[in-house]
């Protein structure tokens, strides 16, 4: 999926923010309100953090998500004959593994990896062997979920692209210990001796937060094994290209440099490499680079050499700097424009707490006298900028205060990852009003 120099616009929203069995109605409510685009946030399985980012695999899906009523065309008989067809699916190499440790995490009650015992931990090929002996049953039915999962989805993919809807999709850049690839392709990473990280992902503070941030998230070896790494991304890479029409790749500064707890460093990464190979091998793949932050020269520069749109979110726009590049008049063509991500405040909740020197500032910008009308304003800023592609948080176009934020960084619990769309207020008439807006005054 090419921008090709149109401008375009969406919502971001993800499936597990849906209503119940609603995903073929938002489809159809995009298509109404006149836009190109839904992106969503990964749809790994996840556990007690909810966070879509520290999921249990890096390939299967949360089946909890799925629409339980497929009604559209003749798609609910086409899932019925495909949901358990192998033969017509394939085997995808991850799945056994993923069951498997599924399975094996079943019968330890749910005990996250760390706290299983070395055996299982560390499992040789005779143990595993045997693991899959021994869970086989719940093996299959781990499987035919996965395999029920991606049939709806590919019905759910092709009603949005046959509406003029495309699909961007995220792939987190880092894989959560307590998953199937740190279990067993644990030569991706960096671990110590006793096959534990030996260190953890993150980032010292920033825009995001102001202590820094530590994931758990193992980091990729790519000094020792940089090869097996480059294997894995390219696995990844092309479930993506089948999966959607376009992908954000969540942290991307890492492959120039990136962050280690401990000992508080940054690391040189694949650099270009890396983009050589995605733009070899997947040179249709539309590629957003979330390249948010304090970034270095090399991040910069990488960001630059791939070519891919970056990102810029608006609420971090009014601090007072002319050059800022963030604000609306220097936001480029190639670039995705957001009001705010999935880690933001929603428009309405900034404006509460956003410090005072900045709301002056904005309102000076727009030639606004009242405080309450800036969201509006920034929303329509984001419509009106020369970016290619603009993505608007659907709580954005609510107008929903803080209590619709989805994800707080550097806090756990609480209400993130928990915020659900309310049930009756994707109408005809909200639709014709961001149709109005998008397509009418703004040409997207």
């Amino acid at each position: 999926m090419e921008s090709g120099n149109v401008r375009r616009a969406g919502i971001l929203l993800g499936l597990a923010s849906l209503p119940p069995s609603s995903a073929f109605d938002f489809i159809d409510f995009l298509a109404d309100a006149g836009q190109s685009l839904w992106q969503i946030l990964p749809i790994g399985p996840i556990g007690k953090t909810l966070s879509p980012y520290q999921s249990r695999s890096a390939f299967a899906a949360e089946t909890a998500t799925i629409d339980k009523k497929l009604t559209v065309g003749d798609a609910a008989q086409r899932l019925a004959s495909r949901e358990c067809d192998e033969a017509a699916l394939g085997v995808p190499p991850w799945l056994n593994d993923y069951a498997l440790f599924e399975a094996v995490r079943a019968s330890q009650r749910g005990r996250p990896l760390a706290l299983w015992p070395e055996e299982l931990r560390n499992p040789s090929a005779n143990t595993l062997t045997k693991q899959r002996k021994r869970h086989a049953e719940k093996i299959d039915t781990i499987c035919r979920e996965q395999y029920h999962f991606f049939s709806w989805w590919d019905e759910l993919k092709r009603y949005a692209n046959e509406k003029g809807i495309g699909i961007i999709g995220d792939l987190p850049i880092y894989i959560y210990e307590d998953s199937a690839e740190f279990w067993l392709r644990r030569e991706l990473f960096d671990v110590d001796t006793a096959g534990y990280p030996a260190s953890s992902a993150g980032v010292p503070p920033d825009n995001f937060s102001e202590t820094g941030q530590i994931w758990n998230n193992p980091v990729y070896d790519w000094k020792g094994h940089g090869k097996e790494v480059f294997a894995f991304w390219r696995e990844r890479l092309a479930q993506a290209s089948r999966l959607y029409d376009g992908v954000r790749i969540d942290h991307f500064r890492g492959f120039a440099d990136y962050y280690v707890y401990p000992p508080g460093e940054w690391r040189p990464g694949p650099g270009r490499k890396f983009i050589d190979m995605i733009n070899k091998e997947f040179p249709e793949l539309f590629v957003i680079a979330e390249d948010l932050g304090d970034l270095s020269t090399a991040a910069k520069s990488l960001t630059r050499y791939s070519g891919f749109p970056g990102m810029k979110v608006l609420q971090f726009a009014f601090t007072g700097d002319r050059d800022n590049p963030y604000l609306p008049h220097n936001i480029p063509e190639n670039s995705v424009c957001y009001t705010g991500t999935h880690d933001n405040n929603t428009l309405a909740g900034w404006l509460n707490n956003a410090p005072r020197t900045e709301i002056r500032f904005a309102k000076e910008y727009f030639g606004l006298s009242k405080q309450s009308d800036l969201p509006s304003a920034m929303l329509n800023a984001a419509l009106a900028s020369r970016a290619e592609t603009v993505i608007i948080p659907l709580q954005d176009w609510l107008g929903l205060g803080a209590s619709a934020r989805l994800n707080t960084p550097g806090t756990k619990g609480g209400r993130n990852w928990k915020w659900r769309c309310p049930e009756g207020v994707l109408t005809k008439s909200f639709a014709s009003h961001i149709r109005r807006l998008t397509k009418d005054l703004y040409d997207r």
